[in-house]
């Protein structure tokens, strides 16, 4: 069976949202099978503390059913709402 992959972008402008996207997203995708096969930070400025930018991932799945069950997910769709960062992502999935 061909893998999933999400190739995501999401614009985050809080520090303590990035963190916590850090500290929480990554490990709940772990926890469903992702695995981050690439990633790209792109801070707004070259200060040393985060002060908006783009985080970019590649995300690989077992599948590309895995890779859209993990996308419509409660717990993924409830941490974008909760977060208000739903219009800030761009996420494709393919195999």
């Amino acid at each position: 069976m061909a893998k999933g992959y999400w190739i995501k972008q999401v614009s985050i402008n809080s520090t303590d949202v990035f963190i916590e996207y850090i500290q929480t997203v990554i490990p709940w995708l772990l926890s469903v099978g992702g695995i981050i096969i690439a990633k790209d930070i792109s801070q707004n400025s070259d200060l040393n503390e985060w002060d908006g930018g783009q985080l970019g991932v590649i995300v690989e799945f077992e599948s590309k059913s895995a890779a859209q069950n993990a996308f419509d997910s409660n717990v993924f769709q409830e941490y974008l709402d909760l977060h208000g960062l739903g219009s800030d992502v761009s996420l494709s999935i393919f195999s």
